[in-house]
C-alpha cells in the first residue's frame, strides 16, 4: 500500500540536525523562549488518531511530537498491514526521571476547555492522593456533575534518542493509564543496572495491546538484544552534564512534558478509556 499523501496541516521530517551553514550563530533569538524547557515527546501514532497524522504517518510508527520527525516506521507487508510479529525496537538513553499529576477535563469538553485541568510536580499535593487510589482518581466535573474529571499519575522520563539518524536529541517518554505498568517496570529496570541513569542505554520495543475497551500500540521497555547496555565514554560525559541540566530544569519549575498530545485527541484507547493506574 502506498503511502498516503502528505496532509497541508502535518508535514513528516525527516531530519532535524542542524545545518553546518548555521552552526556559527549560536542559537540568536531564542533567548526568550526559556521560560519553560518542553522537549519533544515520543509517540506512539494510533489508528484512532486525527486524520491530518494518519495523512502523513501510518498507526504503529514511532514520532517525536510536535515536530513530526520519524524514530522509526512500523514495517508492513505487501497489502499494508502492520507487521506485529516483528520486533520493532529503537535505543535510548534515560537522562531524567519525574512523576507529574494532572487533572484531565472529559473528552466532552474538546474544544471547549482546556484538556489539562491541572498539573502539578509537588509529591505532598492532594491531587497524588486521588490519583492513586481507584475510588478517588475520577470525580464529578464541579460544573457539571454528569461529567468525569479524572487525576492521573504520568511517568515522565527524559531520554536521548542513541545511535538514532535523528542523532541524540532530548525527548519525554512518558507513561500514564493503560501504559503505567510500563513505565513502572521501566524504573525498575534502571534501577537493577545499579549504576547512573545516564549511563544505560536501552530499547524501546512497539508492541500492540488488548484491553476491554480496544486496542492500541505502546512500549515495552529492554535491554539491548545487542548486550551492549552500556554509553560510550565520550557519551557518558555529555549525558552526565544533560542530567545536572535537566534536574535543575525541574528544581526551578522549569521542565514541561507535552502531554496535551494525550489528551482529548482521542488518538489512544490507554490514554483515554483505560485506568489501569
Amino acid at each position: 500500500m502506498a503511502k498516503k499523501d502528505h496532509s497541508e496541516e502535518i508535514v513528516k521530517v525527516t531530519g532535524i540536525n542542524l545545518p553546518a551553514f548555521m552552526t556559527d550563530d549560536g542559537q540568536a533569538g531564542v533567548e526568550s523562549l526559556s521560560e519553560f524547557i518542553t522537549p519533544p515527546r515520543i509517540k506512539i501514532v494510533q489508528k484512532q488518531a486525527m486524520s491530518e497524522l494518519l495523512a502523513v504517518f501510518h498507526p504503529g510508527d514511532v514520532i517525536l511530537s510536535p515536530m513530526n520527525a520519524t524514530v522509526l516506521e512500523m514495517p508492513r507487508d505487501e497489502s499494508g498491514r502492520p507487521k506485529e510479529s516483528e520486533r520493532v525496537a529503537f535505543k535510548l538513553v534515560p537522562i531524567f526521571f519525574y512523576p507529574e499529576w494532572v487533572t484531565w477535563n472529559p473528552i466532552e469538553l474538546k474544544g471547549k476547555e482546556s484538556a489539562i485541568r491541572y498539573r502539578t510536580v509537588d509529591p505532598t499535593d492532594p491531587v497524588v492522593v486521588k490519583s492513586r487510589n481507584a475510588e478517588t482518581r475520577s470525580e464529578p466535573h464541579p460544573d457539571d456533575p454528569k461529567l468525569r474529571i479524572r487525576h492521573v499519575e504520568h511517568l515522565n522520563f527524559v531520554v536521548m534518542l542513541y545511535d538514532s539518524h535523528l542523532g541524540p536529541e532530548p525527548a519525554i517518554l512518558s507513561f500514564a493509564r493503560g501504559e503505567h505498568s510500563a513505565g513502572t517496570k521501566f524504573a525498575a529496570l534502571i534501577k537493577m543496572r545499579k549504576a547512573p541513569i545516564y549511563g544505560g542505554i536501552y530499547e524501546a520495543v512497539v508492541v500492540h495491546r488488548r484491553g476491554e475497551l480496544g486496542d492500541w500500540y505502546g512500549f515495552d521497555m529492554a535491554n539491548p538484544q545487542d548486550g551492549n547496555g552500556w554509553v560510550r565514554e565520550a557519551d557518558y560525559t555529555i549525558f552526565k552534564a544533560a542530567h545536572a541540566e535537566f534536574e535543575e530544569y525541574h528544581r526551578s519549575s522549569r521542565l514541561q512534558s507535552r502531554l496535551e498530545d494525550d489528551a482529548l485527541a482521542s488518538d489512544s484507547v490507554a490514554a483515554i478509556a483505560t485506568d489501569d493506574f
